[in-house]
């Protein structure tokens, strides 16, 4: 299916305070710590719900996060880019300072794996900038790795979409997973959500359109057979 950041922008709204402009900042946060790694030259790849977006339906969004290659300091060379962005700003970025911030989570990449992520990241448009966004099959790789509820329900999403090379994810996997394949598991857990809802919807769907007919229309296989074209004369 996928989308496009404008999809996301769409979104950016405080429904409990229309009032509040900390959401619709998230473009202009995204332009300004992407546009500092590439004025470093580093490379990096987009990940979380940002990237989802590219793969399947927009949701709403409050986190920008990041993977680089941030060389042999990478960590301290993140909490600088990170500071430095949240100083720009600090209103909308300070949970002192507003309810909801907008969170920035920017790391080094720190495996063999993550540097592929950073390889096959997908170069787009978005939020009006040139940006790496990280490939389905990375993005489901690394939220069978983590215990977060939300990456859950996102991965479901992105195998019932269709969008993501299941192979590739199980392969991503096995280069990584550790002794009681816990990432191997949640996929499993992730495929069944997946199942359940696509199932779910399609019967939504048929009971939908079963009571959209007409309650007396009667097939013509049902009608009896002098109602039917080949009772009538020629």
């Amino acid at each position: 299916m996928g989308g496009s950041s404008a999809d996301i922008e769409a979104l950016l709204v405080d429904v409990n305070d229309p009032s509040n402009l900390t959401p619709g900042m998230l473009p202009a946060i995204f332009r300004d710590i992407v546009g500092e790694l590439d004025a470093e030259g580093c490379a990096y790849a987009v990940v979380g719900r940002i990237a989802l977006t590219l793969h399947e339906q927009a949701r709403f969004v409050r986190a920008i996060e990041i993977v680089a290659d941030l060389g042999a300091d990478g960590r301290e060379r993140a909490a600088d880019l990170e500071r430095a962005t949240r100083a720009r700003f600090l209103a909308h970025m300070d949970p002192k300072l507003c309810p909801r911030p907008i969170e920035v989570t920017l790391r080094p990449c720190a495996c063999a794996t993550e540097a592929g992520l950073l390889a096959d990241a997908i170069t787009r448009p978005w939020f009006g900038v040139p940006s790496r966004l990280a490939s389905a099959e990375h993005l489901l790789w690394l939220w069978c790795r983590s215990d977060a509820i939300d990456n859950h329900a996102d991965a479901a999403a992105l195998i019932a979409g269709g969008a993501v090379d299941l192979y590739r994810v199980q392969g991503l996997l096995r280069e990584t997973d550790d002794l009681e394949e816990s990432g191997q598991t949640r996929l499993r857990l992730a495929i069944g959500d997946a199942v359940l809802s696509t199932t779910f919807s399609f019967s939504r769907f048929m009971s939908e359109r079963r009571a959209g007919l007409d309650p007396n229309y009667v097939p013509v296989w049902r009608r009896p057979l002098e109602d039917s074209d080949e009772a009538k004369p020629g």
